[in-house]
């Protein structure tokens, strides 16, 4: 019996079947971020993600429509095979069977996540120093895709909006005890977020098309990507090896396309999540302080003038944060969600679109 990755493929010996491979490429899409999911200050970051998802649907269309065009227009053996004559493109149609998902990974425990968080929010001072550090690692994944080790990538669930609005919970309260609060109070208005669900949904999307992918195009199979270094540079020998060159080229690419954004949104909300983490914690500590205060103020009115003190250091602790959050929030925009470089790996792969029929 054939593997079942392999049989998902469509590609069996030196064919390809392309009507099922269109009704696959008809199911992959990945839905946008509605307003707000990283706050104001990450609107833009929002609004890239959505241009790559429509530019990976608008992609994944052209793919079922030259899947549909390579259905009808090529011909089909009894089985509903499309087969190569190049010895070349036979290879490339015949490697990349039983291959593990592209994305796999399992979630960790949130234990750990707030025993920390709590070990920092003591104090504003050393939230300040982790949030430093962590900004100094933040770009963690230089490299993204289908042939950047993205099997390791691991799971973990958006937590920002949740601690996001916990946070300015808190902070409303510190802003009663403390006038300096307040001035934190205000500028966490720009970084509250919301739909931590609808971003684990777009991360499953990015994550599911990969898949996918990976398993009608062979993507993230050295073979295969060698396979398909070797027909590029030889070239096909007519138009119908050429099509179907340029089809798994453009599949490959795809793959790695969506393995890319779906790198770089997982490693953004890890990212985030610690800073949300850190900015709550840092905020329930402060406030334990203030309130703290202003009991001991009933007797010793000094203690009042100290929670101005205690308010302006929570306030600079969140400005720190806010703009690790921002910088966070930028290189997602500018970076993790453009399109990948490498292209399908090997040398000598142009960048390539799937054909026209």
């Amino acid at each position: 019996m054939e593997p079942l990755a392999y049989r998902q493929s469509g590609i069996r010996e030196t064919g390809l079947n392309a009507r099922d491979i269109r009704k696959a490429l008809e199911k992959l899409t990945v839905p946008g971020l509605p307003l707000g999911t990283f706050g104001i200050a990450g609107g833009a970051a929002r609004e890239r993600h959505n241009q790559a998802g429509d530019e990976f649907n608008s992609r994944a269309r052209r793919g079922a429509e030259s899947a549909e065009g390579i259905s009808h227009n090529m011909k089909l053996t009894a089985d509903g095979y499309v087969r190569a004559s190049n010895d070349v493109m036979r290879a490339v149609l015949a490697v990349g069977r039983d291959r593990q998902p592209l994305v796999r990974g399992k979630a960790p425990t949130p234990e750990s996540e707030v025993r920390n968080g709590l070990g920092y929010g003591l104090t504003s001072l050393g939230t300040t120093g982790v949030t430093l550090i962590r900004l100094a690692e933040a770009s963690s994944y230089l490299q993204r895709g289908s042939a950047a080790g993205v099997a390791n990538l691991s799971a973990e669930a958006a937590k920002m909006a949740n601690l996001s609005q916990r946070t300015l919970s808190m902070l409303k309260v510190a802003a009663t005890m403390s006038i300096t609060a307040g001035t934190g109070l205000m500028l966490w208005l720009a970084t509250v977020t919301w739909n931590d669900d609808k971003v684990d949904e777009a991360i499953a999307a990015w994550r599911h098309a990969a898949n996918s992918l990976g398993e009608i195009f062979g993507a993230g199979d050295p073979m295969k990507l060698e396979a398909l270094a070797a027909a590029w540079h030889g070239g096909a020998k007519d138009v119908a090896d050429q099509k179907l060159r340029d089809f798994v080229t453009a599949g490959v690419q795809l793959a790695d396309y969506a393995a890319g954004r779906a790198v770089g949104l997982q490693d953004a909300v890890k990212q985030l999540n610690r800073l949300h983490s850190y900015a709550f914690w840092t905020t329930m500590g402060e406030l334990g302080v203030i309130a703290a205060l202003r009991l001991v103020a009933a007797v010793n009115p000094a203690a009042r003038l100290a929670t101005i003190t205690v308010g302006w250091r929570l306030s600079l602790a969140l400005v720190l944060i806010q703009g690790a959050i921002t910088a966070r929030l930028e290189y997602l925009a500018g970076e993790s969600l453009k399109k990948d470089s490498v292209g399908a790996g090997p040398p000598g792969v142009e960048e390539t679109d799937f054909p026209r029929f």
